[in-house]
């Protein structure tokens, strides 16, 4: 009950905002409903959940409460904690060379901004969220480090905070750990959370970026745009343990929705994206 009563409380906080990206009617919301069905064609996904946002009906579910590895989807957590905690998003941080390089050996996906500059926390978030950068990731615990504070423990206080039951993590990166987890319903709760914060929802619906020092930033969630949807933004996420995860918010119809999909074991060498193919698929059957 507590987790749905956050959620309400999200919900008001995003229909006071000035822009606010979701029209949704509270009058009648208590609940999460479910009006799941069985699909009829083969899903890649091992777990997956689709929301209108508008309703909060959620149209679709499997093993939306199960333990996942999120890979990179981690970095939805890093940035709800970064808005949460830090003073400023102007302040500023940077990434060490050393710490570059360690990323690199554990093939790390990267942003490629530079090393030892300063970059300001709100160019650090769109370097996580848009490329995935992990060196952006390691900026922003350099931050928290100034500050005398761990950005994991502060990643797993917040949870603790949303009501998140099933996660647990190591890192900010989403790099693979046994004990680095989550569930589609906790990274809803988080994406809910970060959607209440104005610059959090123009990072997180945000295709395209260019960095104070001219850095341009590009999302691969836009490949998740079908015939029937716009794709607002999101954040993709991979290692071989958690196969491709994917949340996606889009525009349908006049209406908005939340996915999320998570254990689609395709191959990228082999042209296998299997998570954009489920989302493809979600939207042709949800209009069919």
């Amino acid at each position: 009950m507590k987790k749905f009563l956050y959620i309400i409380t999200c919900i008001l906080l995003l229909t006071s905002c000035k822009e606010k990206p979701f029209v949704m009617d509270t009058s009648e919301i208590n609940v999460i409903k479910d009006v799941s069905e069985e699909f009829d064609f083969r899903i890649h996904s091992n777990a997956y959940m689709l929301v209108d946002m508008s309703n909060f009906l959620i149209q679709y579910k499997y093993r939306n409460d199960h333990r996942i590895f999120p890979a990179s989807l981690t970095k939805v957590v890093t940035l709800d904690t970064v808005l949460n905690m830090a003073d400023s998003l102007d302040d500023l941080s940077y990434v060490t060379y050393n710490q570059v390089e360690a990323l690199i050996r554990e093939d790390a996906s990267l942003a490629f901004i530079q090393r030892d500059y300063d970059y300001t926390l709100r160019d650090l978030l769109y370097a996580l969220i848009l490329p995935s950068g992990a060196d952006g990731a390691v900026a922003l615990e350099n931050y928290f480090e100034a500050k005398g504070m761990d950005l994991v423990e502060e990643m797993n206080r917040l949870c603790d905070r949303l009501g998140c039951t099933n996660s647990h993590f190591v890192n900010s990166t989403g790099l693979h750990d046994d004990d680095h987890y989550t569930s589609l319903n906790d990274l809803f709760l988080v994406v809910m959370d970060v959607l209440k914060f104005k610059e959090g929802r123009e990072i997180l619906e945000s295709l395209y970026h260019t960095m104070e020092d001219g850095t341009k930033l590009a999302t691969s969630v836009r490949v998740a745009q079908s015939s029937k949807t716009k794709v607002l933004g999101g954040k993709t996420g991979y290692t071989p343990e958690a196969g491709q995860n994917l949340i996606v918010l889009y525009k349908s119809r006049g209406r908005s929705y939340l996915l999320l999909i998570a254990n689609a074991y395709g191959s990228y060498i082999n042209d296998e994206y299997w998570h954009f193919e489920d989302a493809w698929n979600i939207f042709e059957h949800l209009y069919h």
